[in-house]
């Protein structure tokens, strides 16, 4: 077994621990686009037109909505090629989901190092949304377009720890990889702020709904007898978890988890 090592930039003093913090004021607000398209997503007058109209205004962020919307993933027939279109398929919940969740990527500059890839990043994040969707459909979960964004940000505060203290973000990635453990294991060995709490700060900063808030700082947790969280956000957490495990497993992309993906109990 390898003896645990402290970080070598590692918060050392509480004033060093609150400088880390203080950098989440940094950090952007969601997008314009992002904000406006889920005031009509809960608008009942608003129409798809509507819709597209705000996101032709964010051409990067259409070509992305549909690259998704015409992978193997949905399946739409014969494809599309405009946001109407895509909308007619997925329905305005999962739009404004993926809305959300391409959004918050967008805010954060690209990762390319040994240690931790932004390309091998958003592979294990859609994976674990993907992943997370198709169990919360297995299980009847009401709202399984939630679970999918849930899934999606469940390791979001990797990406503020980049954005913070890259140096530290590649530190730990290289020792979890080194020793074959978890991200978050190296995390509370060096006393740092961990992942996904850095990850609900900033899901509140942004205001994002409170099961997704619930899902990013409690999916490395078991929640089944934590009295202190809503009852109706545990199942999204459950899944989350879940699905998060299956894919470092299955080495779904890359997070920073070197762990063999083993799954709990409280998981099943």
């Amino acid at each position: 077994m390898s003896v645990a090592t402290k970080s070598p930039g590692g918060p050392k003093t509480n004033a060093d621990y609150q400088e880390l913090l203080a950098r989440l004021e940094d950090i952007p607000t969601l997008p314009v686009v992002a904000m406006q398209v889920n005031e009509l997503i809960n608008d009942p007058t608003s129409s798809s037109a509507d819709i597209a109209e705000v996101l032709k205004r964010d051409q990067v962020m259409t070509a992305k909505l549909l690259r998704l919307a015409n992978s193997s993933y949905y399946a739409i027939p014969g494809g599309v090629t405009d946001v109407q279109r895509a909308l007619a398929f997925l329905g305005y919940n999962t739009l404004a989901q993926l809305v959300l969740g391409l959004s918050v990527f967008q805010l954060f500059s690209d990762v390319d190092s040994e240690a931790f890839s932004m390309m091998e990043f958003w592979k294990h994040a859609l994976g674990t949304a993907m992943c997370a969707e198709i169990i919360a459909k297995r299980v009847g979960y009401a709202k399984p377009e939630e679970a999918f964004t849930c899934g999606l940000l469940h390791d979001i505060g990797k990406l503020v720890l980049h954005e913070i203290d890259p140096t530290r973000l590649r530190s730990v990635a290289s020792e979890a990889a080194k020793r074959g453990s978890t991200f978050v294991e190296v995390e509370r060995e060096w006393d740092l702020p961990g992942h996904s709490f850095l990850g609900e700060v900033i899901a509140t900063k942004w205001g994002l709904p409170q099961v997704i808030r619930l899902a990013i700082r409690y999916h490395h947790f078991d929640v089944r007898e934590m009295s202190s969280i809503l009852s109706s956000a545990k199942p999204a957490i459950y899944m989350v978890r879940l699905a998060n495990t299956i894919c470092v497993r299955a080495r779904v992309g890359k997070s920073g988890d070197a762990s063999p993906g083993d799954v709990t109990p409280d998981m099943i």
